[in-house]
């Protein structure tokens, strides 16, 4: 198990479309992050959830899933693997991209927002292995997020992105339902990670 998330690591770190997201997300967060400290912590999530999306989707963008499920064919190892992995790049995009919030001296609601941040992004991991092409699930996600978080439930707990957001500013029970739709999740991801990747 240990080999296996060391290699997702290991593959996320040395794949240039990785460290470009990376860098972007964070960049992104932290620009935010010196207007409001709400704005950062929105923006650490989407950077935690589209991290988990990019580094996950590389194995179905560069046909490389097939190889690697023959190289480890109890598919729920790598499942776990790539959620690990999708965890602690999310947390280093939310650690490094909160520093004008830590500068603030906002630091119980930097805390927060670090450690929510992987509960983000293993929700990313987990979407991205039912919705494998990125292009398609970041643009359902923004499509979601506008219309039916923003408009619709305008933001208020209940819903994933708003979840976390408010989770982010120490709200037990919005970490709760995260963890919710986290957990919902996990059955379906298990479920789509046995597909058949021949004809991909």
């Amino acid at each position: 198990m240990i080999a296996v998330v060391r290699s997702e690591l290991y593959r996320s770190l040395s794949i240039r479309s990785s460290w470009l997201s990376l860098v972007g997300f964070a960049f992104m967060a932290a620009l935010f992050g010196w207007f409001s400290k709400e704005l950062w912590s929105l923006f650490a999530g989407l950077g935690a959830f589209g991290i988990a999306v990019t580094v996950t989707a590389q194995h179905y963008q560069h046909r490389t899933g097939v190889l690697v499920f023959l190289n480890h064919p109890h598919r729920w190892r790598v499942l776990i693997a790539q959620c690990v992995s999708a965890a602690v790049l999310g947390t280093l995009v939310a650690a490094v991209s909160g520093v004008a919030v830590l500068l603030d001296e906002s630091a119980a609601h930097y805390r927060s927002t670090v450690l929510v941040a992987p509960v983000m992004a293993v929700f990313g991991t987990l979407c991205t292995i039912v919705v494998p092409h990125p292009m398609w699930l970041l643009g359902g996600v923004f499509a979601w997020l506008l219309f039916a978080e923003v408009l619709i439930n305008r933001m208020a707990n209940g819903l994933p992105f708003a979840a976390f957001s408010l989770a982010s500013g120490g709200n037990v029970k919005a970490l709760l339902v995260l963890l919710a739709w986290t957990a919902a999740a996990i059955p379906i991801a298990v479920w789509a990670i046995h597909r058949d990747l021949s004809g991909d």
